[in-house]
């Protein structure tokens, strides 16, 4: 008989916007307030092609496809102002999530986010929600030099999880699970091998049915899951 793995995830990882925070209804937004400060209308729409890039690399975007801004750092700066103030003030937690948090602590379960937000930003969301001391560092897409087209970000974060609990070896993907709101996210994380918690975000672009299809767990809210949940999957893998 081959040995059974245990149920006991290894480590979790989060996505941040979307997932942890209530903060999608205000990126979309700010989008349209950041372009209108440079005399563009657009719509939310006009922003679903850059959901996945670095904030870095969607103003760069920005300024090549609507000339806005001496350079996409200038663009970027003057998003930044505009994001601070929001995720310090009226960006909510998503409903459930400190209590599921705190569930995974008190069991052990070492956590991590990985994020296309910069840091300075998923920080001040955190703190002003009372969230940051649950995870051990936070990961983004600049760092790992790619998208979350791609598990670049999540294999980082790992890496980084790793080393911070003084693994001596990282885990298997398999036995870490990925929570994330995004379909490419929950794609290119399930590519890689990676356990998936699908929340659904009705302020975000990703369809319901595509992150139920695209996840092992679906979720409308953490209120909703619970570690138990999480280890019968673990046993039925």
């Amino acid at each position: 008989m081959s040995e059974q793995r245990p149920a006991r995830p290894r480590a979790f990882i989060f996505d941040c916007d979307g997932t942890l925070l209530s903060s999608m209804g205000m990126w979309l937004k700010v989008q349209v307030e950041l372009l209108a400060t440079y005399g563009i209308e657009t719509t939310p729409d006009d922003f679903a092609r850059f959901e996945s890039l670095p904030v870095m690399g969607e103003c760069e975007a920005y300024h090549e496809t609507w000339g806005v801004g001496e350079t996409g750092q200038d663009v970027y700066d003057r998003l930044m102002d505009m994001l601070m103030e929001h995720y310090r003030r009226d960006v909510p937690p998503r409903r459930g999530v400190r209590d599921f948090l705190e569930s995974a602590r008190e069991a052990g379960i070492p956590m991590i986010i990985a994020t296309s937000t910069p840091v300075v930003a998923v920080e001040a969301g955190l703190e002003a929600n009372g969230l940051r001391p649950f995870f051990c560092d936070i990961v983004t897409t600049g760092e790992a030099g790619a998208s979350k087209d791609h598990p670049d970000v999540y294999n980082l974060a790992l890496q980084r999880l790793s080393d911070a609990c003084g693994f001596d070896e990282v885990p298997a993907h398999r036995d870490v699970w990925v929570f994330e709101d995004a379909t490419f996210g929950l794609l290119s994380s399930g590519s890689a091998g990676y356990r998936r918690v699908g929340i659904y975000d009705p302020e975000g672009r990703a369809l319901r049915d595509d992150v139920r299809a695209n996840s092992e767990i679906f979720i409308d809210e953490f209120d909703e899951l619970s570690l138990e949940r999480i280890y019968a999957f673990g046993e039925r893998a």
